[in-house]
């Protein structure tokens, strides 16, 4: 199990190095590069331009909080989505808490396919910041006030900017700006947001880079499931083991001899009938 977690973590790490790579320098590696003038950035292809988020991001809404059930919304109920929604980079429609039927949802907040969201707020640093593409939801879920939707220009491809909003260096950018401690201190202010520095490279490219990175991704995220799927079996494999050994369904006697454990103590610890 302890190998296992250990490739998860490393495909973690290959993955976050394949989305910073692309989103900064492209995936031609004849292109001359320039200096971003950014320290986060480090070089970037020489016909990318650099800019602050303000140039890219047309709006930003933020939802709405009400008291809410704790359980997730049915079909026909209207939901608030938890800032967890976003976490990893995927958007999750089942993290949401209901809306009590004597509050009106508020409309304007519904989440539609194509929207990209940012998580404002949130009890861990790590999580604050996550994006995500809406490409699939229910219908009748709302923005929380911990969420952001994030408008973009007509210049910027919407999956490529979640990958660069959810790549190393613009995750530096946001871990500097957060404000507080720990808790629910740990929030993005938009003003903050908008300072930020990425690399945008013409309209076209955007595209190809973001094709590429869902080819890439997906065979990592392939390995990384298989992965989990393997803890999951060594675990139950485990616990399987525990129980046999304790409830005498394993004899070990043996065992116990082997490791210079008295006859008597192993006989009377393990009798012939069991």
């Amino acid at each position: 199990m302890a190998e296992q977690e250990k490739l998860i973590a490393l495909l973690q790490e290959k993955r976050q190095a394949v989305i910073s790579h692309a989103v900064t320098k492209g995936l031609d590696p004849s292109v001359t590069m320039k200096d971003s003038g950014v320290e986060w950035l480090g070089e970037v292809s020489v016909h990318w331009e650099v800019c602050a988020l303000r140039r890219v991001i047309a709006a930003i809404e933020q939802g709405w909080s009400p008291e809410c059930y704790a359980r997730e919304a049915e079909e026909q109920e209207w939901g608030v989505l938890k800032a967890g929604c976003l976490n990893g980079g995927n958007f999750r429609p089942s993290e949401n808490k209901a809306l009590p039927p004597e509050l009106p949802p508020e409309e304007a907040y519904e989440v539609r396919v194509g929207d990209v969201l940012m998580s404002r707020a949130s009890g861990s640093p790590e999580l604050v910041g996550s994006t995500a593409l809406v490409k699939a939801t229910r219908e009748r879920l709302m923005l929380s006030d911990k969420i952001f939707r994030l408008k973009l220009k007509e210049f910027v491809n919407a999956a490529f900017f979640v990958a660069a909003l959810n790549s190393r260096p613009l995750r530096i950018q946001i871990e500097n700006a957060l404000s507080g401690g720990n808790g629910m201190a740990n929030n993005l202010p938009q003003s903050s947001l908008l300072t930020f520095a990425m690399a945008v490279p013409p309209l076209a490219e955007q595209a190809t880079i973001t094709v590429f990175l869902e080819q890439e991704t997906a065979k990592l995220d392939t390995l990384t499931a298989e992965a989990r799927s393997a803890i999951t079996l060594l675990q139950e494999r485990r616990t399987a083991l525990i129980s046999a050994a304790v409830t005498g369904q394993i004899d070990v006697r043996g065992l116990a001899g082997s490791a210079n454990a008295p006859d008597s103590v192993a006989a009377s610890a393990y009798p012939a009938s069991a």
